[in-house]
């Protein structure tokens, strides 16, 4: 078995960002696409590594609960929305 999503802070501190912000009145996330396209096909990134996290939902949660999901996909956004691209005005 994986470890489950919840034990990774890649996810954990991007989904407490995310939350403070909400708590703070925030009310959009916005990504800058060029810093998204330099970034999303490395095999670092937010995309594979959701990979291993929305398994771990699967694996440890099971089809009933995935709890973890919504979470994860939180988490995945807040980190999208931290990208900057350096040339970017």
């Amino acid at each position: 078995m994986s470890r489950h999503w919840s034990e990774d802070p890649y996810w954990t501190e991007a989904l407490e960002r995310y939350q403070i912000l909400q708590k703070n009145g925030r009310k959009q996330l916005v990504i800058d696409l060029d810093a998204l396209h330099e970034v999303i096909f490395r095999g670092d990134s937010p995309a594979y590594r959701a990979i291993d996290a929305m398994l771990s939902v699967q694996e440890h949660e099971g089809w009933d609960g995935m709890r973890g999901a919504p979470r994860v996909v939180l988490a995945i956004l807040q980190i999208l929305s931290e990208l900057q691209n350096p040339n970017h005005k």
